[in-house]
């Protein structure tokens, strides 16, 4: 992400391509974060009761920022609309309130960032070689945002933007990336899972075990689904910000991509801990029960059909992120 403030001087831009921009970028925002307000509220409500405190902890980080976000972009908005109407002289002065909601939302990628590098750790048994570069890329854009904002605070007009370039495309590049990463690492180990399920029942046929097989690889289906849309989302965001921060300088149309970014982190680690009971509703026996209790959902694995030797051979890693993902008891 970059900074949400560039120079308005020239060459000339119209007012669409600026204060327009924001006003949209502003919309936004505003109705993304509603969004994930009620997913908050309705998590604190119906899907909270057997999560860790940690994760309780993190929904609450997630929603206390993306407010403080908005209230601050709020107040930057009428500052530049009200205070400074007709008052073309002052609208190079950068107002405080624009700096920290630029670093609310740089702590809220990162606090997003950190909780899925948490779940990869997890569901790969610790393993570094898939966490790491999802920490590594977290920190860098967090640093580099945090660069960025000192910057935007030091110099204080928008005229002189230009030398937050740099940092400001570090910022956004590692953002995307280490979206893009925790979308590759999820995908990657909930496939390994998928083709764990069917080794299993290779050449055998046992109908009862063959309808949970089934009903698991749907849900790992449906992971693999959610776990790009969740990635692209705001991976997307992040290129397209830097994209036209670069491309299309002296106008705020990367606004656009940058402020809705928050509230889409707030909405993809809120919605997959709510998801959980439709999830869970799939691993349902033909009575409607689910196969296990709520703590231990990973024993679906059909022991009671194939020799446990068989079983954990081929889809040990399967069990396991069937245990992570749709239950995420381990906390942080």
């Amino acid at each position: 992400m970059v900074s949400p403030f560039t120079t308005v001087t020239a060459p000339p831009t119209s007012f669409t391509d600026t204060w327009g921009c924001q006003m949209v970028a502003f919309i936004l925002n505003t109705v993304l974060y509603g969004i994930g307000l009620l997913l908050v509220a309705q998590y604190f409500q119906s899907h909270s009761r057997s999560d860790t405190v940690s994760t309780k902890t993190v929904v609450a980080i997630l929603g206390l920022l993306a407010t403080v976000q908005v209230a601050f972009l709020s107040h930057q908005i009428y500052f530049d609309y009200v205070n400074l109407f007709g008052n073309q002289a002052d609208l190079d002065r950068i107002v405080f309130s624009a700096p920290v909601q630029l670093l609310a939302i740089f702590l809220v990628a990162f606090t997003a960032q950190m909780f899925f590098a948490s779940r990869i750790w997890m569901i790969t048994k610790h393993n570094l070689w898939y966490t790491a570069p999802v920490v590594l890329l977290s920190f860098t854009q967090l640093g580099a945002g945090i660069a960025q904002v000192l910057l935007v605070f030091e110099i204080g007009s928008y005229s002189r933007l230009s030398s937050t370039a740099r940092v400001s495309s570090t910022q956004s590049g590692a953002t995307a990336a280490c979206d893009v990463a925790i979308t590759a690492v999820l995908c990657y180990v909930l496939h390994g899972a998928r083709r764990g399920v069917r080794k299993s029942f290779d050449g055998r046929n046992f109908p009862p075990a063959s309808q949970k097989a089934l009903r698991t690889e749907t849900t790992i289906n449906q992971l693999i689904v959610y776990s790009i849309e969740r990635g692209a989302a705001t991976s997307m965001c992040a290129l397209l910000n830097l994209i036209f921060f670069v491309g299309k300088p002296n106008t705020f149309i990367f606004m656009i991509f940058l402020e809705p970014s928050c509230p889409l982190y707030l909405i993809s680690v809120v919605s997959m801990l709510t998801n959980r009971s439709a999830l869970r509703a799939q691993l349902s026996d033909g009575e409607g029960q689910l196969i296990d209790d709520e703590q231990q959902l990973h024993h679906f694995t059909l022991s009671e059909v194939l020799p446990r030797s068989q079983l954990f051979a081929p889809a040990q890693e399967g069990v396991l992120v069937q245990k992570e993902i749709l239950t995420w008891r381990e906390g942080l």
